[in-house]
């Protein structure tokens, strides 16, 4: 008898994973945490378990023996059980009921939490001058985060706001999540997080015991604090897939509807509001592809850290531990975000009408990440005209969701600056996450494209991607085709080899101007001597 039918006939669920068998462990059940249930991965062919979530590594003899099966089990062979058939005669298997004792969970409803005793109040400069003193290369994405949290005040906010601070190992992503932990009814944190874990149906525990554990709940009018979110993103494709589509559905802020053959139908049903911080390292192209499929609903910012000199890590080592000087910033956070919940008691009606001025260049944004983060396959075939370029059709997803969330963040930047209306200083968050929010290449292109001024040949893209000719045509045909740029050839590099210009599309020419660059904060050159005796 195989382990899987042996687990099977004593009434355990089993989750096939090709190499392993996953089941409950029997020692922990759940996380420390209490949300996540913990896998206990046996292998097919030997039967040792490991499970992820405690110390345990066993063989099935005492596995078995944990999970009050037999004792008349001696081995395991080539994935075949070996039993002592006198002792199994004897012995009546008993199954281990492994019960997790779990507190109650009471589900807020109420969306903007009151703040009872109010230490000290923090202006929105004071914070920012405490952030720019200690972590000044953090200041923008940890102003975007307070953007997101700040969104829970404005009271017709009814979507989660999910962003992914992208960038290398060591480069602040958690340091900048970690000004928002412990900040009690704001925020929530996890270090391990699935998203099976919104509506859990974990087999050791009872039915009516599963609410206690549900993470859906607890996120509610809360900020959800993720420092490591590549452990989700390096899943199989498989797994990932079903990840992404339960994220997917989450992030529409509607609740859950679950069902399985443990448990039936278990569902949340009605506003679950939240918003969601995270982190993760540079995101493999294969996971773009999928969230393009799904329609993505989360948002990314690449931290973009330089590379410090030998000189700068040197001053590093004889300046402020880096802990006492988060400590601090993470005190600046709580305080500021207390004194706005304090301001705000009963939220904030918001005059949509004021901001009529601005909402057209939000508009400009999502149109251009919806067309950014298109899905598309490209590949050269030849036909009777000579090589050209086929393509899948091409899943473009409406700018309509993007538009909205958009907007949102720009009013809780608006809020957190004192505001009842947006105004210029608010639209660089979206511009930024409008490119970054892209495929990588495609992002790191059109930037690129930008700083040429709209227009770069097939040498330059190359250049740009340190790639091959035949990428970089590809990459140009790819743009082309979501409609972000137009391409032509009107001339020849080397012999044989089709030089193509890629000039961006008048509709997304307002990346180029002046106005978009006055919100970027870069420089704008002065008019030249010609241009002003024109």
């Amino acid at each position: 008898m195989t382990i899987k039918e042996y687990l099977t006939k004593n009434k355990i669920e089993v989750r096939d994973d090709r190499i392993d068998l996953i089941i409950a462990c029997p020692d922990c059940g759940t996380l420390p945490s209490g949300i996540i249930q913990a896998e206990l991965h046996i292998n097919k062919e030997s039967g040792s378990g490991k499970c992820w979530g405690c110390p345990m590594e066993k063989p099935f003899v005492e596995l078995a023996k944990e999970l009050g099966l037999s004792d008349a089990i001696v081995g395991v062979k080539d994935g075949q059980i070996i039993f002592d058939s006198k002792t199994e005669k004897a012995s009546k298997p008993k199954r281990k009921n492994v019960e997790v004792v779990l507190p109650d969970v009471v589900e807020d409803d109420v969306r903007v939490r009151k703040i009872d005793n109010l230490e000290r109040e923090v202006s929105f400069e004071e914070w920012r001058e405490t952030i720019k003193a200690n972590f000044p290369e953090l200041l923008f994405p940890a102003e975007v985060g307070l953007s997101i949290i700040s969104q829970i005040l404005i009271q017709d906010v009814t979507n989660p706001f999910a962003l992914v601070l992208v960038d290398v190992p060591s480069s602040g992503k958690t340091i900048t999540i970690n000004f928002f932990s412990e900040i009690e009814g704001l925020t929530y944190a996890s270090d391990k997080f699935t998203p099976a874990s919104f509506v859990s149906n974990a087999t050791n525990v009872k039915k009516a015991d599963l609410g206690k554990i549900d993470l859906l709940p607890r996120l509610k009018y809360k900020m959800f604090l993720l420092r490591d979110l590549a452990t989700l993103f390096s899943k199989r494709d498989d797994d990932l897939n079903e990840c992404l589509g339960l994220l997917t559905r989450v992030l529409d802020g509607e609740g859950l509807n679950t069902d399985s053959g443990v448990h039936g139908q278990r569902q949340y049903v009605g506003e679950y509001l939240f918003m969601v911080l995270a982190g993760s390292t540079p995101i493999p192209p294969r996971v773009w592809k999928m969230m393009g499929n799904l329609g993505s609903r989360l948002f990314f910012l690449n931290i973009n850290s330089k590379e410090k000199s030998e000189q700068e890590l040197a001053n590093q080592l004889a300046s402020s531990a880096y802990k006492e000087k988060e400590k601090v910033c993470r005190r600046a956070t709580k305080d500021f975000l207390q004194t706005l919940w304090d301001k705000h008691k009963n939220g904030v009606e918001w005059d949509k009408a004021a901001d009529k001025e601005y909402t057209l260049i939000v508009a400009r944004c999502a149109r251009l990440l919806a067309k950014m983060r298109g899905v598309i396959n490209v590949w050269k075939d030849k036909s009777q005209d000579g090589e050209v370029y086929e393509h899948t059709v091409p899943v473009i997803e409406k700018p309509d969701r993007i538009n909205q969330l958009f907007y949102n963040l720009c009013r809780g930047h608006a809020l957190i600056r004192g505001r009842g209306h947006i105004n210029e200083d608010d639209l660089k968050l979206i511009v930024e996450l409008a490119i970054d929010s892209a495929p990588t290449i495609q992002a790191k292109l059109f930037r690129k494209l930008l700083e040429s001024g709209g227009e770069m040949k097939t040498g330059e893209v190359m250049d740009a991607l340190n790639c091959s000719r035949p990428t970089a045509l590809k990459e140009m045909e790819k743009f082309k085709i979501l409609g972000v740029c137009t391409v032509t050839q009107d001339s020849f590099g080397e012999i044989g080899e089709p030089e193509k210009t890629m000039n961006l599309a008048d509709s997304f020419k307002w990346f180029l101007s002046d106005e978009c660059k006055k919100i970027r904060g870069m420089s704008i050159p002065p008019p030249s001597t010609a241009s002003t005796l024109l």
